[in-house]
């Protein structure tokens, strides 16, 4: 009879906790402002918190529970059988409450720390007041691609580089993060407070799964590959700590990663800011402009800037491909299906597609915001 209370009270706590957050979900899905209102004055402090203390572990702690999660699911059928067989009774109710209360975890994380979030205002109506409401000129998109591509160039020269011509990460890159979010909080608050130290995880699993970085809702981590090129590092890096504070659309952490980084300094990290740019713009502009202005764009790019512009290096990307027990192609095309499916269920639309929104607020930034600010 005990076990069977036992039982029963955890059961009841589960279907409570999953009540709450079902109805966490439908509120902000309802109400924008109540989604505001948990980012600003909930959610940022409580990650505030959590992060400053996971940041203190040497380690990435959300890589290790995912280590066992896997772990978790290889022995989870061995578990059953060999409870069934042998009648283990105390086995199979123990590991059933275990299992039950690890996705409870999953799924409380994932609302608090992810999905309500997704529900909360665009950043354009919140902070840029749909300046660019009525869209944008082929002539801007091209004439801000390249500009960044003339800064990218400038600032290709400037960066300092190791014997073999790679760019050297400022070895103070994490005070520098802390220090461009900070000043970036005078037009955006939230971004205000303080930052954990990011994580470098493993290269060979984020690179197969194509991921620069990650972060954690589940461990409120900010975490990049380790085997990623260096002029990529401090944008990503940016781009993660930016999840920390509620920016949770990947267009928005990319824009504020981008302006974090022109914020700094150091031309390196400055640097990395404008290839990031420079890649969204690209892109945009090979979809909206004449083949023959895509290349003219192209052309620009210094020879040194297409070389500092790579995910991984050439020769990392053939080791993974040769040690790849799944072929490294289908990998990321199941990383970049379940990103989709992720955004699609946190109610971004578009799923994937929703990334190259940033170069809306790109443009909008340079063309409304700057524009604005230099007349008065």
């Amino acid at each position: 009879m005990p076990e069977k209370k036992k039982l029963s009270k955890n059961i009841i706590a589960m279907l409570i906790i999953l009540g709450l957050m079902a109805a966490a979900n439908i509120t902000v899905v309802i109400s924008t402002s109540a989604a505001d209102f948990y980012m600003r004055h909930i959610f940022a402090p409580l990650s505030d918190i959590i992060s400053a203390a996971v940041g203190l572990l040497p380690f990435s702690l959300g890589e290790i529970l995912i280590a066992l999660g896997i772990i978790l699911l290889i022995a989870a059928p061995f578990i059953v059988i060999i409870g069934a067989v042998k009648k283990k009774r105390k086995l199979l109710s123990g590991f059933g409450i275990f299992f039950g209360w690890v996705l409870i975890y999953i799924i409380v994380t994932e609302t608090l720390n992810c999905f309500v979030l997704y529900r909360t205002t665009e950043f354009s109506p919140k902070y840029h007041h749909s300046a660019g409401a009525e869209g944008f000129t082929m002539s801007q998109l091209s004439g801000l691609c390249e500009e960044v591509i003339q800064n990218a160039n400038e600032l290709s020269a400037q960066v300092s580089r190791d014997e073999n011509g790679d760019m050297l990460v400022p070895d103070n890159l994490d005070d520098i993060a802390e220090g461009a979010m900070n000043l970036l909080a005078e037009e955006y608050p939230e971004l205000g407070g303080i930052y954990p130290k990011p994580k470098r995880i493993n290269g060979a699993v984020m690179t197969s799964f194509d991921l620069q970085g990650v972060y954690f809702p589940f461990t409120l981590e900010a975490n990049y590959n380790r085997a990623l090129s260096p002029a990529r590092v401090p944008c990503t890096v940016m781009h993660e700590l930016s999840h920390l504070k509620g920016f949770i659309r990947e267009d928005e952490a990319g824009f504020i990663a981008y302006r974090a980084c022109l914020e700094a300094d150091e031309p390196e990290v400055r640097y990395s800011g404008y290839l990031s740019g420079m890649n969204y713009l690209l892109s945009a502009c090979r979809k909206a402009l004449p083949s023959n202005e895509y290349d003219r764009l192209r052309s620009l790019i210094a020879p040194q800037v297409f070389k500092d512009n790579t995910f991984v290096s050439e020769e990392y990307m053939e080791y993974i491909r040769q040690k790849a027990v799944i072929p490294t192609e289908k990998t990321q095309a199941v990383s970049a299906k379940a990103i989709d499916v992720t955004l699609k269920i946190g109610g971004i639309s578009d799923g994937r597609q929703s990334y190259g929104r940033m170069v809306d607020l790109m443009l909008e930034y340079r063309y409304y915001i700057e524009d604005q600010r230099s007349i008065k």
